[in-house]
């Protein structure tokens, strides 16, 4: 997917390199905020990507921050994000948050105005919701729906580059969609929610090896049975799949950026052969591993 070329933030606990506070952006968030001043304070999205230096930065409006290609970082007061294609995190206003990107790292931003009604009047239909979801900074995973919506937002967004009202629809629908995948409705506030970014923790740091239903169920201290059943209802998806598409994001970052063989990116992301590392991009990603290197 060809993505345009701009620049926002950074992620990780990482001291602004520079020495410095820069202004809202300098380089991707300063677009952001005049879109936002233009558009009337409602709501802007914009497909960004990241400078590969540390930034600092705090702005007035709310924003939610969605990774697309590569990966970046985004820390907020010590809540670090690591965004790519599975991974988002929202921002509330005047949260001061150090990011950066690495190289070929494309993400989307949304930026909401903190003083619209849907946060500042109680009777407003949506503040239950919405209000809930920019009380605090959050670390969000992203299911199959959530990323099928993400990319076709993008690519109608670049088809209409000049269609602001399209852009603001868009986005509206992506909040909407992750308000209610992570937040209860009313009436459900006893529905358990998995903590997703335990989850990936694990998965990440045993990338490597099997991973079981029963490591996921134990490290968040539930049974097999009661684990599979809530993971399937808030993730649209089961446990294994939901592995496989991590070591197939991996796979595909090392793929596509590093000089690293097939054989040892296998080994690395948990795949049992090159061969089985190749079938599974084929059948999930519609493509191969050679055409992924060849850009």
């Amino acid at each position: 997917m060809a993505l345009p070329q701009q620049a926002p933030r950074q992620a990780g606990a990482i001291a602004n390199k520079s020495g410095r506070n820069k202004a809202p952006g300098q380089e991707a968030a300063a677009p952001a905020a005049a879109s936002a001043a233009a558009s009337g304070g409602m709501l802007v999205a914009e497909v960004m990507r990241l400078p590969q230096h540390v930034n600092r930065h705090s702005h007035p409006y709310h924003q939610l921050v969605m990774g697309l290609t590569g990966t970046a970082e985004i820390d907020m007061l010590g809540l670090a994000a690591h965004l790519d294609v599975s991974h988002a995190c929202v921002v509330p206003s005047n949260t001061f948050h150090d990011f950066y990107g690495r190289p070929s790292n494309h993400v989307l931003v949304i930026n909401i105005d903190a003083d619209s009604p849907v946060f500042t009047d109680p009777s407003h239909p949506d503040h239950a919701s919405l209000a809930r979801l920019f009380d605090r900074p959050r670390l969000i995973s992203l299911d199959n729906g959530m990323r099928q919506l993400t990319q076709v937002s993008i690519q109608e967004i670049q088809r209409n580059a000049n269609d602001r009202a399209l852009r603001h629809y868009l986005g509206s629908a992506i909040i909407r969609c992750l308000s209610q995948r992570i937040l209860p409705s009313p009436g459900q506030h006893d529905r358990s929610l998995l903590d997703m970014y335990k989850i990936d923790n694990y998965i990440f740091e045993h990338l490597g090896e099997s991973i079981s239903i029963s490591d996921l169920a134990a490290c968040l201290c539930l049974s097999e049975r009661r684990f599979h059943s809530i993971f399937k209802a808030q993730m649209q998806q089961t446990p294994h799949q939901y592995i496989i598409h991590q070591r197939l994001d991996k796979a595909i970052q090392l793929i596509s950026n590093t000089s690293l063989s097939l054989v040892e990116i296998s080994e690395l992301c948990g795949f049992s052969s090159q061969s089985a590392l190749t079938s599974s991009v084929r059948k999930y990603r519609g493509t191969t591993p050679g055409r992924l290197r060849a850009g």
